[in-house]
């Protein structure tokens, strides 16, 4: 496997264990307790300074290469562009109902956790679809040759909170209650809680 597509699935494995314990916390929510507000808005910066600026370019040129070497597989996919921006607007909604419901906490629980569960029914079945459909059929589909010019196209910073990078204090107290969740729920079968 090449390194590049390695490092897409890892950040799979990493992505589910945030998902992971973004669904405890909005299980917590709905339960009329109070969750862990900071940890939620913690990971929700993360996954808008790391996946949607490094990880989704990187499977938009995996995908370019694959409409080349494998349209049909490529058509199979889908647009990935398109699910990668209704993403990020997912992501960007979900922290900003989280910041609402921060500064105003008479705000209808039903309404931020309905949209928490479309940021994570979303999340979850779009990696799924990467996994199971996108990720297979590049890697049948390259060759060595294509994964190289992919790596040398582009930019993959150290993981802010699985890394060493300039940031990772930034993510610490995330770092370590990743750590504490545990394994995260299999990647290939992600289906809504």
């Amino acid at each position: 496997m090449s390194d590049v597509m390695w490092k897409l699935r890892d950040d799979h494995k990493k992505l589910a264990r945030l998902m992971d314990l973004i669904a405890r916390e909005v299980r917590v929510f709905d339960a009329g307790e109070t969750p862990d507000y900071e940890l939620v808005a913690n990971i929700l910066d993360y996954t808008q300074n790391y996946p949607d600026l490094y990880h989704h370019p990187v499977e938009d040129h995996v995908l370019a290469k694959l409409r080349l070497r494998d349209p049909e597989a490529a058509a199979n996919v889908g647009d990935l562009v398109q699910e990668h921006e209704k993403l990020g607007a997912l992501t960007r909604r979900f922290a900003a109902a989280l910041h609402n419901v921060v500064q105003d906490e008479t705000l209808p629980r039903d309404w931020f956790v309905d949209i928490a569960g479309d940021y994570l029914t979303f999340q979850r079945r779009h990696m799924q679809m990467e996994e199971v459909v996108f990720f297979p059929a590049a890697l049948r589909a390259l060759t060595e040759d294509d994964w190289r010019v992919i790596q040398n196209t582009i930019t993959m910073p150290d993981d802010p909170l699985f890394g060493d990078g300039e940031d990772q204090e930034r993510y610490d107290r995330l770092h370590r209650e990743i750590l504490k969740w545990g394994k995260p729920q299999d990647v290939t079968d992600f289906a809504p809680s």
